[in-house]
């Protein structure tokens, strides 16, 4: 005579146990990226307070930490602070406005893209520092020329990510939605744009990248204010203490926006991690 165990839902024997690899994995990368920014900030003070790189190649970290409180401290700061980040917002903006509409008529008119695609690359190939010059002659030494920049430079991984994704759209669900009779509109909404999304914010964050780029080669050519000008000034007067701190704000700015997107990729296409897991 056999004997059978009866077990109820909710007893611990037969619910299934969740791993914790998954978080102690994530934890081991965070502390590993700690310790590897650790690593290169003690170095970067080592080497040139032993004398093994000059200082004016790379001066301490603690010289720049120095300079970027001096920097922060000074009123005019902010005004320069505040005009790059107007011009890489705007720029960023209408790059990715510009990209994805240009992306989605490439798709649904395929006459439009056999007819202007080439144009679109041939633009692309050309390097964009070579506008600086022209969108300062043409939109003069203020803010509307850097912006400029940074649209020529952000909306083309936009335009290009979007065109991808609505591409690689999987027919079979497209005639699915045939089938039941669904407009052009209606599979544009409900399958065509979710699908893409994922490749349209891969493409978003490039443009961010690129559009602060864009601002800052464009203070470079010709600019009163902002980060790049402040650099530029700051790397003929051979404060290279100064220089570091501005690429260190530039590289908070930069990542801070970036996380920013990536925060709002996770939560707008959840879908994505649903199915990974």
């Amino acid at each position: 005579m056999s004997t059978q165990t009866i077990t109820k839902p909710g007893d611990p024997a037969t619910e299934p146990q969740v791993s914790s690899s998954k978080p102690e994995r994530n934890w081991a990368y965070r502390l590993g990226t700690l310790a590897l920014i650790a690593g290169t900030l003690v170095l970067w003070e080592w080497l040139p307070s032993a004398g093994i790189v000059s200082k004016i190649i790379l001066p301490p970290f603690t010289d720049v930490i120095d300079a970027l409180w001096t920097l922060l401290g000074s009123g005019s700061f902010y005004r320069h602070l505040y005009v790059t980040m107007a011009e890489i917002m705007i720029g960023f903006a209408a790059g990715t406005v510009i990209g994805l509409l240009g992306g989605v008529a490439l798709s649904v008119w395929p006459p439009v893209k056999r007819l202007t695609y080439p144009l679109v690359v041939a633009f692309q190939a050309i390097p964009k520092i070579v506008f600086a010059p022209l969108f300062i002659s043409w939109l003069g030494y203020g803010m509307s020329s850097k912006v400029g920049m940074a649209i020529a430079i952000a909306f083309f991984p936009v335009l290009i990510n979007t065109l991808v994704g609505l591409d690689s759209v999987p027919q079979d669900a497209v005639k699915l939605m045939r089938s039941i009779r669904a407009t052009r509109l209606q599979i544009f909404r409900k399958v065509s744009f979710p699908h893409a999304l994922p490749l349209i914010f891969a493409g978003v964050k490039a443009a961010l990248t690129f559009a602060v780029i864009g601002a800052i080669v464009g203070e470079f050519v010709g600019a009163s204010e902002g980060l790049g000008y402040l650099l530029d000034a700051y790397n003929f007067q051979l404060r290279i203490d100064g220089v570091f701190a501005i690429i260190v704000v530039l590289a908070i700015v930069g990542s801070g926006l970036y996380f920013l997107i990536e925060w709002l990729d996770k939560k707008l296409i959840f879908w994505r991690d649903e199915q990974a897991s």
